[in-house]
């Protein structure tokens, strides 16, 4: 028998179909025992920080984060459910909700963190886990994905971990100039585009705090499946939609096994 959401548990959203998620679920609490992992780590998304309880979630929220798309998103949210007239509850690792809708990916997701390991254990006690998870997503208009550590840690993480720290930044007038210039010479490399902006007075510390802030703020467009190096091609970032295809994280999850 499929679960069904609690009644009393009506789902709320606001007039784009988003969801500040810490006002909709109750969070399941992380303690902190004897040789347990628990982080604290600071978002900028609409429900804030969020506690994990594995290096791995901390790493997929890094860089799920670090996704203009991403609009919210908290770990442990709890799910009520019946199943077989039993009063239940779920709770995914991590629930993300993206910002407004795309022909390419849902609005919002549900999602699994284990490693190959554990999913290799104990195989029926994940598949039953498993069958509630995508139940209770399809109910909820979301994806049900499980992510292990192939597909969370990759280059884009340590790109999202270096870039982050630029949302909170602002450019000054006359490095907005600067990028100015950087527009009309793209494509170039980034240590093509560190000596254009010397010729432009810029020192290299400088020059590259803007390209960088440019990346991370998606005024420029560059690989972040690979590491960034002086190599690194940047390019106008150009059509939303193939913008949207891009996004290294989002892919990834979207192509990530449901069961």
């Amino acid at each position: 028998m499929r679960p069904v959401l609690e009644p009393e548990w009506p789902l709320r959203y606001d007039k784009l179909g988003m969801m500040v998620l810490s006002e909709q679920f109750e969070q399941r609490k992380i303690e902190s025992t004897y040789g347990s992992f628990r982080s604290f780590v600071p978002l900028p998304t609409a429900s804030g920080p969020q506690w994990t309880e594995s290096e791995l979630e901390t790493e997929l929220l890094e860089q799920l984060a670090f996704s203009p798309l991403v609009y919210d998103l908290i770990t442990q949210p709890i799910i009520y459910y019946t199943l077989d007239g039993e009063s239940r509850r779920y709770t995914p690792d991590i629930a993300v909700q993206l910002n407004g809708t795309s022909d390419d990916l849902p609005q919002r997701y549900l999602i699994e963190v284990k490693r190959q390991q554990e999913l290799l254990q104990d195989p029926d006690k994940h598949r039953v886990r498993f069958e509630v998870g995508r139940a209770c997503a399809e109910q909820m208009g979301a994806v049900f994905r499980i992510m292990d550590e192939t597909q969370i840690r990759s280059p884009y993480l340590q790109n999202a971990r270096l870039l982050s720290r630029y949302r909170r930044l602002e450019l000054t007038e006359e490095e907005y100039l600067g990028m100015d210039v950087i527009y009309a010479a793209m494509p170039l490399s980034i240590g093509q585009a560190i000596k254009v902006l010397g010729r432009e007075g810029f020192a290299e510390p400088d020059a590259r705090h803007i390209l960088e802030f440019a990346i991370a703020g998606n005024m420029i467009d560059a690989d972040l499946t690979v590491a960034l190096t002086d190599q690194t091609i940047i390019t106008n970032r150009g059509d939303r939609r193939f913008f949207v295809r891009k996004d290294p994280v989002l892919r990834r999850l979207h192509d990530a096994p449901d069961r």
